[in-house]
């Protein structure tokens, strides 16, 4: 994987809003996403300005359903070369939670996702300011 790119994979239980989190990053003044539930594996892409030395970075978002009806399609999208890998639960709802749990030991058994840092994104009310650069920065700089 070159340097000008990055691939993180975004994964969590139907409905705890993964499209709409990636669609947030990615088009920040946009509206609400469209994107069905059911939509299956989907790619957004953001053009990213490193702040310390403006080196722009595409940052390919991949969306993976967490459907447990098939778990080698998850790996099937892990192989693909992920640089980072979040996994998106809803606050109110515990099963979300466990979900991810197994997904991380899921996810560290796979040879490609050795070392591959794993953040917990925890959905809840309040908003994040998806226009700062800041908050940005704070996710895509350490990759």
């Amino acid at each position: 994987m070159n340097n000008s790119t990055i691939r993180i994979g975004v994964l969590g239980e139907l409905g705890v809003g993964k499209s709409e989190l990636v669609h947030r990053i990615c088009h920040p003044t946009a509206g609400p996403c469209s994107v069905s539930s059911w939509a299956g594996p989907t790619v957004d892409i953001l053009d990213f300005e490193r702040p310390h030395n403006h080196e722009h970075v595409w940052v390919e978002f991949i969306v993976i359903p967490g459907e447990t009806r098939h778990p080698k399609s998850r790996q099937m999208v892990y192989s693909v070369g992920l640089d980072a890998l979040f996994l998106v639960c809803n606050c109110s709802i515990q099963r979300t939670f466990l979900r991810a749990a197994e997904w991380m030991e899921e996810a560290t058994q796979i040879g490609s996702l050795m070392g591959v840092p794993v953040a917990l994104i925890l959905g809840g009310p309040v908003p994040v300011d998806w226009t700062s650069n800041t908050t940005l920065s704070q996710i895509i700089n350490p990759l």
